[in-house]
């Protein structure tokens, strides 16, 4: 089966005013996760036609470098739908928010850029729900940028400003207007949008799905005319649950790998060390590891790493770095093992020295990042 959903007519024009900043809620520091491929940290991409069945000849969904300045780095994720076929869709889907309560969800925020567009749609935000009150007990929610200011929203929600050509914009998705495939929210613009609380209050059993396997956060262009064209760009897409935020940068694949890490680590036993490592491939050195014992006093700081390397899976990055050292003056040899698992789970760094001393702890703070 498909996924037709219904298609608003509504055009609003361009403005050309500065976008207003919203006061910012108090939630926990993001740990900023790389995302250069598709099928990396649980996101995938998905093209398809009006009905939502796949179909790469509707668009694509690329890694690229800009457009102008991007919020993070030096890309982001462009979503683009072919010549006549703006009826389809272009998307990236997460699949790691499957089975979250709504209410669970603290920060929802992601930055948008459109290049080209139908005169109103910018790269919008979805979410597949499953609740036991709702029609049907399933329900697709909508968070578009056009429709959070009073002209052309709801005038009770926050007023976040009008979309502007060609601009990077952050769109806080958490709290803002939404409407729905079964219209409790609205159908959008004039026919209405409500605050995402309202729909929480009145299905506090809501959650996330990931219907047919594929993902239920999903960030997206199309939908729309067959002779509309859309190219749009998403970077920074941060989701938080239960305060623990993940910020999801989107760059262009690059020959290049990196480890850095600097922050406290603490071990089963509450032992607690500093670890501080930085590696990368592209430039010239081996990279440099260093260690303070909080519980001993002891200092380890490299002298020269003889090998760096590079592992990774569907949900997690691994740096090896072996070479040598000196702990508190004296000569060793050393491997430190680090292991980032994108926020899914903490990260993990490990210390070995060839006289016996070794350490293996968790992040409790600061960052710890491999891409």
């Amino acid at each position: 089966m498909g996924e037709k959903i219904r298609r608003r007519i509504l055009r609003v024009p361009v403005a050309v005013l500065i976008l207003s900043a919203l006061a910012a809620s108090p939630v926990a520091v993001a740990s900023v996760v790389v995302i250069s491929r598709d099928g990396q940290q649980q996101w995938h991409s998905r093209v398809t036609d009006d009905f939502g069945n796949p179909n790469p000849s509707y668009g694509s969904v690329t890694f690229v470098t800009g457009p102008a300045a991007p919020p993070r780095g030096i890309g982001s994720l462009r979503l683009q739908t072919n010549l006549g076929k703006g009826d389809g869709s272009a998307q990236m889907r997460s699949t790691r928010y499957g089975g979250v309560l709504l209410t669970n969800l603290t920060e929802l925020t992601y930055y948008a850029y459109s290049a080209m567009n139908n005169g109103q749609q910018f790269p919008f935000l979805s979410l597949d729900v499953t609740c036991s009150s709702c029609v049907g007990g399933t329900d697709r929610l909508f968070f578009e940028p056009p429709y959070q200011e009073p002209v052309t929203g709801n005038p009770t929600c926050p007023n976040q400003g009008p979309t502007i050509m060609a601009t990077w914009q952050k769109w806080d998705a958490r709290y803002g207007c939404w409407w729905d495939n079964n219209g409790e929210l609205g159908f959008g613009g004039l026919l209405g949008v409500k605050p995402l609380s309202d729909f929480m209050n009145s299905h506090p059993d809501a959650r996330i799905s990931n219907p047919g396997g594929v993902g239920g956060l999903r960030l997206a262009v199309g939908f729309a005319s067959p002779t509309d064209n859309f190219d749009g760009n998403i970077d920074m897409v941060t989701v938080s649950v239960s305060g623990q935020s993940i910020s999801y940068d989107f760059e262009p694949p690059s020959g290049c790998k990196k480890g850095d890490g600097d922050g406290d680590f603490e071990d089963e036993h509450k032992h607690k060390h500093h670890g501080h490592f930085h590696h990368d491939s592209c430039e010239n050195g081996g990279g440099d590891v260093e260690d303070d014992d909080r519980d001993s006093g002891k200092h380890f700081e490299s002298t020269s790493t003889s090998s760096a390397t590079y592992t990774s899976s569907e949900n997690s990055q691994t740096v090896t770095m072996i070479g040598t050292g000196l702990d508190n003056g004296l000569p060793v040899g050393f491997t430190m093992i680090a292991v980032d698992s994108g926020g899914l789970t903490p990260a993990i760094y490990t210390l070995t020295l060839t006289n016996g001393r070794t350490f293996t702890g968790t992040l409790v703070g600061g960052s710890l990042v491999i891409q």
